[in-house]
């Protein structure tokens, strides 16, 4: 298992460096760990790498968990209708087929 922390900042502006980070780990085909418990500043970009990682995990019969998870990158997740427990527990259905982004 690999675990990688995600920064203080999960914004627009560090998204893609933090994309990066995580799709390394999801390469090496090993389950993946993120830990939450640094973020204090999330945005939309932020939880939609979160959600590409889960995602891209799944397809591939990865294990994905996040710990740690603040009140607000819940709050995050809640205000774009997305399921952060379901992402915190690695679990959720994805119905979309398509392939992770690089």
């Amino acid at each position: 298992m690999t675990t990688i922390a995600l920064p203080e900042r999960l914004r627009i502006d560090t998204a893609t460096a933090c994309w990066q980070a995580l799709r390394v780990a999801l390469d090496a085909g090993e389950d993946l760990q993120v830990d939450a418990t640094t973020v204090a500043d999330i945005d939309a970009a932020g939880v939609q790498v979160l959600l590409m990682a889960r995602h891209c995990a799944a397809r591939h019969a990865q294990g994905f968990s996040i710990d740690g998870a603040s009140a607000v990158l819940t709050q995050a997740f809640q205000a774009l209708g997305a399921d952060a427990a379901a992402a915190r527990a690695g679990q959720g259905h994805d119905t979309d087929s398509g392939e992770h982004n690089g």
